[in-house]
């Protein structure tokens, strides 16, 4: 089968598309015809290799050959003790538990990360979901269920989560602001965001503004901005940013949770079949749809990841197969 591989850390000159072995389900496991898979950044940071990646996925060299996690496709095959799916189901998915490979031809997936596509979404959209649509759920969860009088913020809102994170909060009516450069505004706009801040003409934290629940994709500020830009009963939920500040909000959040009465939560990705199921029912009926920025061949993978690098993407990379 056809398959983007790489062997060594480095740009996106690393990729290429080579004839590799199709994989077999194992006991418990599901073969997928990949029909899309989305870009995350999950792939450029195992394509790049940064330090936390080397510690547990290869120090020297990558474990896994094949890049891409979140899948849609169908079930071509599976393995001994596997009931929930049949030949033939289209499904979408989540691969980041069995090794990735969305890459490629044909994905092996576990069943707990599958879920069945609905006829009315398109495989580009249920590629969109897996990853993003269960992290945006998750964190509008920390202050769920939206009341129509709340207020929020998204800060990196034009990427996959956040546009996402967007919509679900419009549903319910919330006041939404979202933060990014300004060449997502009308995206951002289209979606039905209430105001757009472009961070590189504005500081969202000295706008005297205070919200309910600040989701942000992109954290550089320190526990005095938060509390400025947060209500006395606001939530703040991190689920991005630099690897070093991470670790230091991880390390001052039990103490910042201690003295304020504001909330203080990093958020990190699991994958939730209720949200997910969720989710599609609202696209399915036509309320939300994944903001798709541009599709590639599976041949253009390299462009993609490159592209992705720039920070212009507006919503999600997809990759055709």
């Amino acid at each position: 089968m056809k398959a983007v591989v790489y062997d060594r850390y480095g740009s996106a000159d690393q990729l290429r598309v080579e004839e590799i072995d199709q994989p077999a389900p194992g006991p418990g496991e599901v073969l997928v015809r990949v029909v899309a898979c989305a870009v995350n950044s999950w792939d450029w940071h195992l394509l790049t290799g940064t330090c936390f990646e080397r510690l547990i996925f290869g120090t020297f060299r990558p474990r896994h050959r094949v890049l891409g996690s979140e899948i849609s496709g169908t079930v071509e095959a599976v393995g001994v003790d596997v009931d929930e799916f049949q030949i033939g189901d289209d499904v979408y998915g989540d691969l980041s538990t069995s090794g990735w490979g969305g890459f490629a031809e044909y994905a092996v997936g576990q069943p707990a990360s599958i879920l069945h596509k609905p006829p009315e979404i398109s495989f580009e959209h249920a590629a969109a979901l897996p990853q993003t649509g269960s992290l945006a759920m998750r964190c509008l969860r920390q202050r769920w269920p939206l009341r129509p009088q709340d207020r929020v913020l998204l800060n990196g809102a034009g990427g996959a989560a956040g546009t996402l994170a967007l919509q679900v909060a419009k549903h319910f009516g919330a006041h939404v602001t979202c933060v990014d450069r300004g060449s997502k505004r009308e995206l951002l706009e289209s979606l039905g965001a209430d105001e757009v801040i472009d961070y590189q003409r504005e500081d969202y934290s000295r706008r005297g503004e205070q919200y309910d629940l600040l989701i942000d994709v992109a954290n550089h500020r320190g526990f005095s901005d938060l509390r400025r830009a947060l209500a006395p009963d606001g939530v703040y939920v991190m689920t991005g940013g630099p690897p070093l500040q991470i670790v230091r909000f991880g390390l001052l959040l039990p103490l910042a949770n201690r003295l304020d009465q504001r909330s203080y939560v990093i958020q990190t990705f699991q994958l939730n079949r209720e949200d997910l199921t969720w989710l599609t029912d609202r696209i399915a009926a036509g309320d939300i749809s994944p903001a798709i920025d541009r599709t590639y061949s599976l041949q253009d993978v390299p462009d993609a990841l490159r592209y992705f690098d720039t920070g212009e993407v507006k919503g999600r990379l997809v990759i055709q197969h």
